[in-house]
């Protein structure tokens, strides 16, 4: 990398199995032990985030009726329980006949318990169901 690059890139073989090997320029760059990996399904790319907790929460949100309010709701509702950083959203999704809300996030900035933020989303108009769940670590 020269100065004033942005970016960084490098072909890697893909193989199955549960790691990921990074260069080492890249891992010196990152400065974090893990890394969350989605597969975001619709285009089949791969996202790679780093995080400093084995610990993330995958949070889904079944929207029966999608209101007008739902993402002021949604804002002050993450604004009061401390959840500032987002690793990854999908955003609003329409599937069929439902919406659906995505985020990936790190539980250790919450200044609630896991239990009271699921109670908070309930009580978001239009929210049918909140599934929130730890995602598996590998290795």
């Amino acid at each position: 990398m020269t100065k004033g690059d942005m970016t960084q890139a490098r072909v890697l073989k893909i193989e199955k199995g549960d790691r990921i090997t990074l260069p080492e320029a890249f891992v010196d760059r990152i400065g974090q032990q893990y890394g969350l990996a989605i597969l975001v399904v619709k285009d089949g790319n791969v996202k790679l985030y780093p995080v400093d907790s084995s610990t993330v929460m995958y949070l889904k949100l079944v929207i029966e009726k999608l209101s007008k309010s739902f993402l002021e709701e949604l804002t002050m509702v993450f604004m009061e329980v401390g959840l500032e950083d987002i690793l990854f959203t999908s955003g609003i999704c329409q599937a069929a006949d439902q919406c659906f809300y995505e985020c990936y996030f790190t539980p250790k900035q919450l200044n609630v318990e896991v239990s009271n933020l699921k109670d908070r989303l309930q009580g978001i108009t239009g929210v049918k169901e909140v599934l929130l769940n730890e995602v598996q670590t590998s290795g």
